[in-house]
């Protein structure tokens, strides 16, 4: 389900809704309902992708993750990119530049921007 405030479409683009104080939530099969929010972004009727822009905040109950940007993918995943926190009751709590998440998985991949730097992360239970 997706929700916004205001939406708009420019004639240009008329396969791209702009949206403001969007909300969506998603109910999985594995019965996790992830809920996802942000000041705007960008919805693509075509391929159903949903690109969010800040104040991102999303959670399945157990881990919630803030960040600047968020790309929720068709394909069943999500990037979060831009400052990006993340903190799980089960896995312990982490800073990156990148998180991409897997859906199915249920993994995550951290990574920096600056690729010559090393990714440090300590799972604390």
């Amino acid at each position: 389900i997706l929700k916004a405030k205001k939406t708009y479409i420019n004639t240009d683009e008329p396969n791209i809704v702009f949206m403001n104080s969007m909300h969506i939530t998603i109910s999985l099969e594995d019965g996790r309902v992830i809920t996802i929010t942000s000041d705007s972004g960008l919805y693509d009727k075509i391929n159903y992708d949903i690109f969010f822009k800040g104040n991102v905040k999303a959670t399945d109950g157990k881990t919630n993750i803030f960040s600047d940007n968020l790309d929720l993918l068709a394909e069943e995943s999500a990037t979060i990119y831009n400052n990006v926190v993340l903190i799980s009751k089960e896995r312990g709590s982490l800073r990156a530049d990148r998180v991409k998440y897997d859906f199915k998985s249920r993994y995550y991949q951290t990574s920096m921007f600056d690729d010559k730097k090393k990714v440090k992360i300590q799972l604390i239970k």
